[in-house]
């Protein structure tokens, strides 16, 4: 399973990169795979993290581990794939 993390920013680049090394321990903490923090041009979202999990409580508590959303992340929608082959 993936998660895509779309979120708005408040901060600065730097900021959004540290939030993106908390993502990645938490990550490696909770034994799922970071894919990275992206800035998806076509849609509304200032950025979108992708997480990929064994399950969603997974994906949950590793966005958990990380902060939440933290300070400076006004929002957010999580968007999750499910791999149906092969």
């Amino acid at each position: 399973m993936i998660g895509h993390v779309y979120f708005d920013w408040v901060g600065s680049r730097d900021s959004v990169k540290e939030y993106g090394k908390k993502l990645e321990a938490a990550c490696k903490k909770k034994g799922t795979k970071f894919l990275g923090v992206w800035s998806p041009h076509q849609d509304k979202w200032n950025f979108v993290a992708m997480i990929e999990a064994e399950t969603l409580d997974d994906i949950y508590k590793t966005f958990s581990e990380a902060g939440g959303m933290g300070d400076k992340m006004t929002h957010s929608i999580l968007k999750y794939y499910e791999k149906n082959y092969p």
